[in-house]
């Protein structure tokens, strides 16, 4: 019984005259329907409420993983290079957060590469002008290796020749008389040919400087005893700077813009209120990813 009939069966009731105990029964009749009917809409909706919640949370989930996951050729990675970039704000500790940038940096100079790999020469440019931009993102949020200049060589002065002593005049000793030989007839030599060699042209390479780069050092920090060594402030390029992180087992993990070549010092630093134990390294930077070993720190 649908919702017109029943109300045009009510409308009907207005002008007609039935016995009293028919039209009881009718009416009851009436209002139980209604009833049913109200309660079965209600337990309708709701169970397809639920529903219609998990499917929209279903198609908008779909929908970021969809973006999130969109490769450089596709009309959606601005987008996903966009919602990649507001994540940032959300790492709000230093290492998170550089760890972070330099996953991104990764990911992007993965995905160029590709799209160069397949030849798609225009997605490419545009996936390595986002490459470029996140980069500049890693140089600012990372602390900067300085750059250590050498002293140049001192040329040592040479020492000035002395003299060599002269020898004495020996006597000269008288000649001989020997008996006349005649001259042997000269044979004409043959001059020998020159040759010239020309030295070997060298033609100087150009030197070109080395581009900064997201850095990674690794390790293993132990007390004097070889335990492990936690809670030791690790600091980049200077024993009074800011902790770069703080370790909670025995490992440590800084990242940092450097160029490969340069020579970094790390400086380890723990104190337990009455003894304090520090120590240092200096590595030389030969990839994005360097692991220094084992550091063992000394009482101070």
């Amino acid at each position: 019984m649908n919702d017109d009939r029943l109300v045009g069966m009510l409308s009907a009731l207005r002008t007609e005259r039935m016995e009293r105990t028919a039209d009881q029964k009718l009416r009851a009749r009436l209002e139980n329907a209604w009833t049913v009917r109200e309660t079965q809409s209600g337990i309708a909706w709701r169970l397809r409420r639920p529903v219609l919640v998990i499917a929209t949370a279903a198609l908008v989930f779909g929908s970021i993983a969809t973006t999130l996951s969109a490769p450089g050729d596709s009309a959606l990675y601005t987008l996903r290079v966009t919602i990649e970039d507001l994540a940032i704000t959300l790492h709000r500790d230093p290492e998170d957060r550089a760890e972070y940038l330099v996953s991104l940096l990764e990911q992007r100079t993965a995905e160029a590469a590709r799209l160069e790999a397949t030849g798609n020469a225009l997605a490419a440019s545009h996936v390595r002008d986002i490459e470029r931009d996140t980069l500049r993102m890693v140089q600012q949020n990372l602390p900067v290796a300085p750059e250590i200049v050498e002293p140049a060589p001192t040329e040592s002065p040479s020492p000035s020749p002395t003299p060599s002593p002269t020898a004495s005049p020996t006597p000269t000793p008288t000649p001989v008389p020997t008996a006349t030989q005649r001259p042997a007839t000269p044979r004409p030599t043959t001059p020998t040919p020159v040759t010239t060699t020309k030295p070997p042209t060298t033609t100087p390479k150009p030197t070109t400087a080395a581009t900064p780069q997201a850095i990674t050092f690794t390790g293993t920090v132990k007390n004097p005893d070889g335990t492990a060594a936690t809670n030791v402030c690790v600091s980049l390029f200077s024993p009074g700077a800011a902790c770069s992180t703080v370790t909670t087992s025995a490992t440590f993990r800084v990242t940092f813009s450097g160029k490969i070549g340069q020579s970094v010092t790390l400086y380890f630093l723990r104190s337990d209120g009455t003894k304090t134990y520090k120590t240092s390294i200096t590595k030389t930077i030969s990839s994005t990813y360097v692991d220094v070993g084992t550091v063992l720190l000394r009482l101070q």
